[in-house]
């Protein structure tokens, strides 16, 4: 199974350079668990709600993305085996697979997108 079977293809991306307001703003309005944090274009990381309040208490509202911890993030491809990427996000815990193609950002696999794909399976 490739893992755009089980990715999430509507997401909200950051750049390291917003400001973490706009970030919480996001959280509100898209529904995501995660929300990967781009540089140039490219992943860098990815950020949970509970790393931008670190980052709001840390830095307050017109801090930027980089003052918040981030999570680290793998890369991957919409045709990529699902087994595969499930090994590599086991062998880097706390990790979130961010899904390009052809150097766009496309999608991304969570657990809880995994937990939701294999629902849909049963």
């Amino acid at each position: 199974m490739p893992v755009c079977a089980a990715m999430l293809t509507r997401i909200a991306t950051a750049n390291v350079d917003d400001r973490l307001d706009h970030v919480a703003g996001l959280f509100l309005s898209c529904g995501q668990d995660s929300i990967p944090v781009l540089e140039h274009g490219v992943p860098v990381g990815v950020l949970t709600r509970l790393d931008v309040v670190s980052g709001l208490t840390a830095g307050g509202p017109l801090a930027s993305v980089r003052a918040a911890p981030m999570r680290p993030v793998i890369t991957v491809t919409p045709s990529e085996p699902l087994d595969r990427v499930l090994a590599r996000l086991r062998a880097a815990p706390g990790s979130v697979a961010v899904v390009l193609d052809h150097g766009a950002t496309v999608g991304l696999l969570t657990a809880h997108a995994l937990s939701s794909y294999a629902d849909r399976c049963r």
